[in-house]
């Protein structure tokens, strides 16, 4: 029996520039889990926590916290991509960084957190969802299918970026 909740969008709470740290530290243990497994996506350190807390003062990230304040899942929701999509991009709800603590996994908190990011992306009136990933990461593309994405191809992956030089570009319509 599927659980009705792994249907239902997760609620999530805007982040807070105080969130920057917490997320930050789960993105680098995530970055560090996939050095160790040989995934090309993230690296640790890359990512700036100032920069994060700027796009979260910009309103671009979400997070799903524990009563406690932990962070569980954590995703950057933004309108605009020109660096990823270039001349394909378009007005859509392009999803970024979304991230479960492992501690987490296996309940179904990535697939309502996409969830969660389809349903603002049509409270904008906007009918697409589109995201990127790693190109020669096989299981998170497998992932991303099976959430009703759609490869459209693959490109370069933009010169500021590290991990990969290869991102597959995706998208998934919305009704």
């Amino acid at each position: 029996m599927v659980d009705s909740r792994a249907l239902e969008p997760l609620e999530m709470v805007p982040a807070t520039t105080a969130d920057a740290a917490p997320i930050i530290a789960m993105r680098d243990g995530l970055a560090r889990w996939m050095v160790a497994n040989g995934i090309a996506q993230w690296l640790p350190g890359e990512y700036p926590v100032a920069i994060l807390a700027r796009e979260a003062a910009r309103g671009e990230w979400y997070v799903r916290r524990e009563p406690t304040g932990e962070v569980l899942a954590a995703v950057r929701l933004i309108w605009h991509d020109p660096d990823f999509w270039g001349p394909d991009e378009i007005e859509a709800g392009y999803v970024h960084g979304l991230m479960v603590a492992p501690s987490h996994r296996g309940r179904g908190l990535g697939a309502r957190a996409l969830a969660f990011c389809a349903e603002r992306t049509i409270a904008r009136g906007l009918d697409r969802q589109r995201l990127d990933t790693a190109a020669d990461n096989r299981a998170l593309r497998k992932y991303y299918a099976a959430q009703g994405f759609t490869e459209l191809r693959e490109t370069t992956l933009p010169p500021q970026f590290h991990g990969t030089d290869r991102v597959v570009l995706m998208e998934k319509p919305l009704s």
